[in-house]
């Protein structure tokens, strides 16, 4: 595959897009210079050493990222509606959401406008170029996927079209056709409390984690991270049908029954953990009927750049 470049701006219900597609076919907008997506800023606190060489390293974290676009529209007709729509796309009341393909490898990332204008052109009747600065609040590139995992899944055992049959009915055309279908398993639920869940991105990740009183009452649901055993175990008594959310991501951690905010009922000794990079082995328990639960788990992998 050749190398190209695409890049999607959504906000509003509404989109541009620049570069070319993977087909090589060139989209609305040419770009004549494009930065940030590759890497953002890093700030690093340090403090100077008193008596030795050097300094100390307090501290390091990622800055927020900013993302520079210059383009060019390839049409050069109709100029009074395409400055028209071009203004109104670029609106800083909405926050907007970028998706980049760099030769094949895809990640999205949601902005707020910084700043944008038409580049002057020596002729007003040239083709209509833009400069446009975004911030990433968020700096971290995700996945185009929400990975999803149900840790008490059935496993299945027979695919269908498939059926059993009790009897013959002989002296008919067909001795097999409208008789009731005897019983059979076509699956079995897994108890196993493992699983094992991959995060192929630069940087841990939070999880979401979804207990669902599926089959009966559920007392002080836990679930822990068997590589750092770390572990967050939630005191409340689960009736069937009732769901408890619990989301570790840095910008959004809550702990919801159905809907409630229901944080201060967590274990004290609980400590919300992410996936680290590679292999995260996770197990999930209660301390009465664990085996009524469903353990939803949602994550999205998060990047340095693309």
């Amino acid at each position: 595959m050749a190398d190209f470049i695409q890049i999607t701006l959504e906000c509003n219900g509404n989109k541009l897009q620049f570069g070319m597609n993977e087909s090589r076919q060139k989209l609305e907008f040419g770009i004549t210079a494009i930065s940030g997506l590759e890497a953002s800023e890093l700030e690093i606190s340090t403090t100077d050493n008193a008596l030795v060489d050097g300094s100390t390293l307090d501290g390091k974290r990622i800055k927020s990222r900013p993302v520079h676009i210059e383009a060019t529209l390839r049409d050069d007709t109709n100029n009074r509606e395409n400055r028209q729509r071009i203004i109104k796309f670029f609106n800083p009341k909405y926050t907007g959401k970028l998706t980049a393909n760099h030769s094949g490898t895809e990640r999205n990332i949601e902005y707020e406008l910084e700043g944008w204008t038409f580049v002057a052109k020596a002729n007003i009747y040239n083709r209509l170029a833009i400069a446009v600065d975004l911030i990433c609040p968020d700096p971290f590139l995700k996945n185009m996927d929400n990975f999803g995992r149900n840790m008490a899944d059935f496993t299945p055992l027979f695919a269908f079209p498939w059926c059993v049959l009790k009897k013959k009915v002989y002296n008919t055309p067909d001795p097999y056709k409208g008789l009731t279908l005897a019983g059979h398993t076509s699956g079995y639920r897994t108890l196993n409390k493992n699983v094992l869940l991959m995060n192929d991105g630069d940087v841990p990740c939070g999880l979401q984690i979804k207990f669902i009183a599926a089959r009966g009452p559920v007392l002080n649901p836990k679930i822990l991270h068997q590589g750092t055993g770390q572990f967050i175990r939630v005191k409340v008594h689960l009736q069937k049908g009732d769901t408890l959310l619990i989301d570790t991501s840095d910008r959004n951690q809550i702990i919801e029954l159905n809907g409630v905010n229901s944080y201060q009922k967590i274990d004290r000794l609980s400590e919300p953990f992410k996936l680290e990079v590679g292999e995260n082995y996770l197990e999930y328990d209660a301390d009465e009927n664990y085996t009524n639960l469903d353990v939803m788990l949602y994550y999205t992998p998060l990047y340095l750049g693309v």
